[in-house]
């Protein structure tokens, strides 16, 4: 992986004044209060295994997150979006184009507002759970606490309730790490997905909101009461590598969009794919599975629009590992920025027959059979599989927008894990360790600032840090409500190290940028992007961007004389000072490496601050730059990779 390139021009200096700026933050990190002690008890908190004994302990926990329905609406344009008005029931006002059933007679609609995608998109039914599933592992006295939710993405407020309740009963709160999947099928547990209006209805559900605290403390407590001596395997492949259809041609492939990579369909300038598949799976001394954790990119929204309640695929993953290994299943997503997803891609279409993924195989029709200009089909037998030049069967493909894509997705991506599990030795086991550091990321974004100021988010006032802690790209206004506080985590077991992330973790943070030529040439020569050159990296450029430099239109929606100024991109990582921003999979030292992303707090994307553009937001057209409009801030990246550099290896 490429760790930068030096760049003399005001973008790369401008990223170096921000690398300056955070050198206050280390220093003032030292005065951050640590985590409450946990209370003494005499045994164990929460009953768990803490024994000296060179065993690795085991427990798994599951919580049901489900909401209950709300009051349903008529979707008569079928698009799954609510174009009524919120206190019409019958859409008799102009304007109001769909009723709904006032089922408790008070006038106003509330459903179940599902987070992810466009506002207003009320749930209509429910197809799979959404769950919270803990895992925790101890080694001689030391442990760690993994909490994964179905969840778009959990706030700061209801996580450090779930940590106070926990250190209420002996537990160490910095032990404790919650990271959602980033759900887009579930409720909105950010309050962004309501009324579309910025005065409008937030998504939030008080009562569902109340109750998460004692569901995710139920999964921790099933987990701690289960704890059971394990041994431990560990794999980890890149998805690429497992089969020519889950890459595109420009990827050396034969998925039909040219840019999928590993099943991930990046659809941001430049492509740059996290697909490793990490797998650990904990076993009883029979040999009986007890819990298998996997970690892989790809946002969960592989559904696309649906208005039925679900995991997404991350359903389907863990029913495959369970059906395959036993015992239970948890997740967590890698990188999901920039932007990490199997959604606008190919996926082959499987299904799951007596627990074996089976493909679905492409058929020959009668026309096919007789086209000489089809040579897959040309003189076989009608029904007959289609055969490509290189011998092999052409599976069909998922419809997109389907359970069939999110299953097939999942049931892919749970195969994958039970095999790399079947092939991997045990591994030594030897310790955990945990650590963190503070971070106080800064609410830039001034539609989140309209929004928490209307009281959309659970966002009270005295939870923002506004002293000297606060580093902003923007200046305090009536408006800004300072820094979230909130940390990034490394974490060792045994063999295996990762970071954590408060938002949609970038590939190129983590990864860096790919070592290939053909990358190479595309960044340094901005006459090699663009679809028309067949580009595969920035397969979006404008041609008549060629000689604009990003400078010029980062701060800016409008055109650059021809040059439309939403389709151009820096490349991240091209600074001065290269070292300064060197790939956080290098700062960690052990066999296995990974990222979590969306852990603690949910502050949106995490972008690199050279091809971050900041005019753009949820109020303008954005291009390729929509992860911009819903980040917290620009620095928010720098911030992060200054937290982890502060850290130090056990």
């Amino acid at each position: 992986m490429i760790r930068g390139r030096e760049r003399g021009t005001a973008g790369g200096r401008r990223y170096a004044a921000a690398v300056r700026l955070l050198l206050p933050i280390l220093l003032l990190s030292a005065c951050v209060e640590p985590f409450p002690e946990p209370a003494p008890e005499a045994d164990p908190p929460l009953g768990m295994v803490l024994a000296l004994d060179g065993q690795t302990w085991a427990g798994f926990g599951v919580a049901d997150l489900t909401p209950e329905l709300g009051e349903q609406f008529t979707d008569i344009d079928e698009n799954a979006y609510f174009s009524g008005c919120i206190d019409d029931p019958d859409a008799s006002e102009d304007g109001c184009h769909e009723p709904f059933d006032d089922a408790n007679g008070n006038g106003i609609f509330e459903p179940v507002w599902i987070g992810g995608f466009g506002p207003a998109r009320p749930a209509q039914g429910i197809h799979d759970p959404v769950e919270a599933r803990a895992l925790i592992l101890s080694k001689d006295g030391e442990y760690v606490i993994l909490l994964a939710l179905d969840l778009v993405g959990l706030g700061h407020l209801r996580i450090e309730e779930l940590r106070a309740a926990l250190v209420e009963r002996g537990v160490d709160g910095e032990r404790l790490i919650v990271a959602s999947s980033h759900n887009h099928q579930g409720p909105d547990v950010v309050g962004l997905w309501g009324e579309e209006s910025l005065d409008g209805v937030s998504g939030l559900m008080p009562e569902y909101q109340e109750s998460l605290v004692d569901r995710m403390t139920a999964a921790v407590e099933q987990a701690a009461a289960g704890m059971e001596a394990v041994s431990v395997r560990m794999a980890a492949q890149p998805m690429r590598e497992r089969s020519p259809w889950f890459n595109g041609p420009h990827f050396g492939g034969k998925n039909p969009t040219a840019k999928v990579h590993g099943l991930i369909h990046d659809i941001r300038d430049p492509v740059v794919v996290s697909d490793q598949l990490f797998v650990a799976n904990f076993a009883r001394g029979d040999g009986s599975s007890l819990a298998t954790f996997v970690n892989w990119s790809g946002h969960p929204e592989t559904r696309g629009s649906g208005t039925e309640i679900s995991s997404d695929y991350v359903h389907w993953l863990r029913q495959q590992v369970e059906s395959d290994l036993g015992g239970g299943a948890m997740f967590f997503a890698e990188s999901l920025g920039g932007m990490q997803s199997a959604l606008g891609g190919d996926v082959p279409l499987v299904s799951s027959e007596d627990g074996q993924v089976v493909w679905s195989v492409a058929e020959c029709d009668a026309e096919a059979v007789v086209d000489a200009a089809d040579p897959e089909c040309f003189g076989l037998a009608l029904g007959a599989p289609r055969i490509d030049v290189d011998g092999d069967t052409v599976p069909q493909w998922a419809e997109h927008d389907s359970w069939d894509f999110a299953s097939s997705l999942g049931l892919l991506l749970g195969e994958a894990a039970t095999e790399l599990i079947a092939e991997a030795e045990p591994v030594a086991f030897d310790r955990i360790a945990v650590d963190s550091a503070p971070i106080f990321v800064p609410i830039d974004n001034p539609i989140f600032q309209l929004l928490i100021g209307a009281g959309r988010f659970e966002a009270p006032q005295d939870a923002f840090v506004t002293d000297g802690r606060c580093v902003t790209f923007r200046s305090f206004d009536a408006l800004h409500p300072g820094c979230v506080p909130d940390r990034t985590w490394r974490v060792t077991l045994g063999p295996a190290q990762f970071i954590t992330a408060p938002g949609e973790l970038f590939p190129e943070f983590f990864w860096g940028l790919p070592d290939d030529s053909r990358f190479r040439g595309e960044s340094e020569s901005a006459s090699l992007r663009g679809a028309e050159r067949d580009a595969a990296y920035f397969p979006q450029h404008d041609s008549d961007c060629d000689a604009v430099p990003f400078e010029i239109c980062a701060e800016r929606t409008s055109p650059a004389g021809d040059c439309d100024c939403l389709d151009m991109h820096s490349v991240p990582y091209a600074v001065e000072d290269a070292d300064a921003f060197e790939p956080m999979v290098d700062l960690l030292d052990r066999e296995f490496r990974f990222a979590v992303s969306a852990s603690g707090n949910y502050m949106g994307y995490i972008v690199p601050l050279p091809d971050f553009n900041t005019a753009v937001s949820l109020l303008t057209d954005d291009g390729d730059h929509y992860e911009d409009t819903v980040s917290a801030s620009p620095l928010h990246g720098e911030l992060l990779l200054a937290a982890q550099r502060s850290l130090s290896n056990p």
